[in-house]
Parts: structure tokens; sequence; C-alpha cells
């Protein structure tokens, strides 16, 4: 059986790509194919660029997960490598398309390019597709504010820590997962002890101080969310930590993996004279959390 191909980046699996997806499974459903979705676990922007550290709304196998709730018969990743890089708009669509993937339809995102340079834009594909005989849909853009939704601008909203509206565009609350891991010890000597996440170095950490949800195995629970630096007790430039103070909660949980979501942003980060200013501030953050959880 034929596959309807839809295939992209995906980074975030935002309200654009969700639209892109959803067409792609009713339009396999309505033309008696598979839907089939192919992603690039790694950007090709950041194959170009270098990039590799705090790059990634989400990682492969988040995105893989996020791709696979909306239905597709399947999901398949597709590493961009040099090979595909130099590889001819032409040659794309008869090898990958046509030939790995077996198209007999393809669904894409206005700005969606293949081949070296990205020449082979929407009229390309359009034009190539009929030429095989093959379905061909261009999904219109989702906008917010009178904005395209886009990576880059979920990104951006991130890395300056305004967690509410990239997660309005997300479609979800943007989620950071990985092993609590030891640290200085300092909060708990505070009074306040956090666990620290050891999360993945591509995964952005938007900074500052938020109310989130942890998810410890099958149980979720409140928490205030510091990712920083922390200016205060430690010297300038110190590399980004990411650590949650649970509310209401003792268990030691070391080794666990751990899942946070970030749902408010409560203020930036910053260094204070003292640690007893410290500790009010801290305690401030606990009072504005447990007012936005009620």
């Amino acid at each position: 059986m034929l596959n309807l191909l839809a295939i992209g980046t995906y980074d975030g699996v935002h309200l654009g790509h969700r639209k892109i997806i959803r067409a792609s499974v009713r339009e396999a459903q309505r033309l008696g194919m598979k839907s089939r979705v192919v992603f690039f676990p790694f950007p090709p922007k950041f194959f170009f660029s270098g990039e590799a550290d705090d790059c990634l709304i989400t990682l492969p196998e988040e995105r893989e997960k996020l791709i696979s709730a909306l239905g597709p018969d399947s999901v398949e990743a597709l590493e961009f490598n040099s090979a595909l890089a130099s590889m001819g708009a032409e040659d794309f669509f008869s090898r990958v398309v046509l030939g790995r993937f077996r198209a007999g339809g393809l669904c894409v995102g206005p700005d969606f390019a293949v081949g070296k340079g990205r020449e082979g834009h929407l009229d390309f594909l359009r034009k190539a597709s009929a030429g095989a005989g093959i379905a061909f849909k261009a999904v219109a853009f989702a906008r917010r504010g009178g904005h395209k939704i886009s990576s880059s601008l979920i990104r951006a909203h991130l890395r300056a820590g305004a967690v509410e509206e990239a997660n309005r565009c997300l479609g979800w609350d943007y989620t950071v997962s990985g092993p609590v891991i030891k640290g200085a010890g300092l909060g708990r000597k505070l009074g306040f002890p956090t666990a620290n996440i050891g999360a993945h170095p591509a995964k952005i950490l938007p900074p500052g101080i938020f109310a989130a949800r942890i998810k410890v195995g099958h149980e979720t629970f409140n928490a205030v969310l510091n990712a920083g630096r922390r200016p205060t007790v430690e010297a300038p430039g110190g590399k980004m930590v990411l650590e949650a103070h649970i509310l209401d909660f003792s268990r030691m949980i070391y080794g666990k993996t751990i899942e946070v979501s970030f749902l408010k942003h409560l203020r930036p980060e910053r260094k204070f004279h003292s640690l007893d200013s410290l500790v009010a501030h801290i305690k401030a953050d606990i009072s504005a959390a447990r007012k936005f959880f009620k």
C-alpha cells in the first residue's frame, strides 16, 4: 500500500505541525493510503550551524511520542546527514519521497523545501507530485497574534523564559525530563531541599523561577522550579542547572527519572546580597506558586 507522506523536522510538534500531521492522517484515510510521518531528529539548520546544545524543544524520542499520539499509521526518523545535504531537489523527490518512502501523496507546510540549498520549494514539490501522479497538499500556517507559529518563535519564547506564550504556541506544556542527580545540598541546608535534574544538554532550559508540575513515576506534584546559574552562591558564568523544590514532598528520589512541566514564569533569576535575602525570596516564590496552583 502506498503512503501519504508528511515530512519535516517537527521540533516541538507545535500547533502548526499538528495541523499538518492531522491533515495528512485525514488525507490518507480519504485516499485509502497509510499515513506515514517522517521527521529529522536533528534540525537541518543545526546540522549546518553546528549547534548542539540548548537548541531543541523536543528530543527525538519526545517528538516521536508526540507525533504518534496524533494517530498516523507510522512514524519514522530520517537522519539529516551530508549525503542528504548535498542531494538535489529532484534526486530527493525521486529517491527519498517516491523510492524510500513509497509516497502516493505528500503533505507539507508552506515553508517546507527539499534539496541542496533548499532549492525545491512548494512550487517544485507541487509540480513534481503532479508529474509523478501523486497527491499533494500544502497546509497553511497556524497563527497566533498575527505571527506564524514556528519552532524558531517558540525557541525564542523559551530562551526568554516566556513559557506561557511558548505553551500556547505548542498546544502542550513544555517539559524537560532527566534523572535526579546529586547537587551541592545547599537547598537542604537552607530548608528547601531540591531535586537536581540532569537534563539533556540539547534541551532548551528556560531561564528563571517557575511554577511547575513534576511527574515522579505515575504521580504528579506541584513545585517551584529554578533554571539558572545560581548567581548568589556560584561564581559568574557557572553552568545552567535545573532544580525543583517539590511542594509537600519528602521522599528520596535520587536516580529516578522525573519530568518537569513549565507552567508559569514567577520571576527572573537574580543575585542576592545575602543568603537571608535568598531565603526570603524562595519563601515568596513558594507562596506565589501555591497561589497559582489554587
